[in-house]
């Protein structure tokens, strides 16, 4: 979908947990802490962390673009958050042009996590767990963040 190259797609297989580690893919200057796991992006090679970093931010827009508005005719044009306050105990909700919501989501570096997983900006791309798919990506945002918007 955004044309990865085959080194990329199957070292992302390896982080999904898809393809499973062996002795040979990794040298015994590698950081991999065991083998028939998954493997972390701080667990590439460098030069492997390298060409994703760059395959990423060259394509940043277009992955923003995917992942919070969709494509063709489901794309979506607007966002709407609602939270539940507590404390006070009264709902809020924002409206938001996706533009602006992924102007919003995309605004930071992309980078390794600490938890080895990819930061694109403010949107976090790790690998799905305990599902039925569970060697698929994910990314994960937190919509309450484009309350902060509610002050433009």
């Amino acid at each position: 979908m955004w044309g990865f190259d085959d080194e990329i797609a199957n070292w992302l297989k390896y982080f999904t947990g898809e393809l499973l580690p062996n002795k040979n893919l990794f040298s015994s200057s590698t950081i991999l802490k065991e083998l028939n796991k998954r493997v972390y992006i701080d667990e590439f090679p460098k030069r492997i962390v390298g060409k994703l970093l760059d395959f990423i931010n060259k394509n940043k827009i277009l992955i923003i673009s995917d992942i919070i508005k969709g494509r063709g005719t489901l794309s979506a044009d607007w966002i709407l958050v609602t939270k539940f306050d507590v404390s006070i105990k009264s709902y809020s909700w924002i409206l938001v042009d996706f533009n602006l919501a992924m102007n919003y989501f995309g605004s930071g570096d992309v980078r390794i996590s600490p938890k080895g997983s990819l930061s694109i900006g403010k949107i976090t791309m790790q690998r799905k767990g305990e599902t039925p798919d569970p060697t698929s990506l994910q990314f994960k945002i937190n919509p309450c963040g484009l309350f902060e918007l509610e002050n433009f």
